[in-house]
């Protein structure tokens, strides 16, 4: 008896895959906290799991923050604002960046951005309400995902979070 190792290899590939798929029981959106994402950039950011939630906060005066849970544990907290222009809201110094583990700077989403092992986090300048302002948004993942995930995502969802607050 002869084995077909293409075929055995075909199937094995057909089984990963598919065990991939089985591990999330939903389906990955295209849209988070209110505004588009492109699903691909947001997929390894999420684990497998049965369902997934969303707890949106409206903390007033252009700060909004995001929950997203799979089986009722935080995977990922998503938080844009309004401030101050001046402000150093994005610096290697900034003590939630540094809890986010090793941040540095990089080019990315905004015109100060910083990936750390756990976050990502973008600041522009804008004009909010008629006036001159800093839109800051900021990815927090509970996992340590790659660096450029973090990256990808921020990059996807820093400006429809940006255009969501006026800014």
């Amino acid at each position: 008896m002869s084995i077909n190792f293409g075929g055995v290899l075909a199937l094995a590939g057909l089984l990963a895959v598919g065990g991939c798929a089985a591990d999330r029981g939903y389906a990955v959106p295209d849209h988070v906290c209110g505004v588009p994402v492109d699903s691909a950039a947001l997929a390894p950011l999420l684990p497998g799991g049965e369902g997934r939630t969303e707890s949106f906060t409206d903390k007033g005066q252009g700060s909004v923050s995001c929950r997203l849970s799979v089986d009722g544990s935080t995977v990922l907290y998503l938080a844009a604002d309004v401030t101050d222009r001046g402000t150093a809201a994005v610096s290697l110094d900034d003590d939630g960046l540094r809890r986010l583990g090793n941040p540095v700077l990089v080019d990315g989403a905004g015109d100060v951005t910083a990936v750390a092992d756990r976050g990502a986090k973008a600041a522009a300048e804008c004009t909010h309400a008629g006036q001159p302002r800093l839109f800051v948004g900021l990815v927090q993942s509970e996992a340590a995902p790659p660096r450029d995930a973090l990256l990808t995502f921020l990059a996807s969802w820093f400006p429809a979070a940006r255009a969501a607050l006026g800014c």
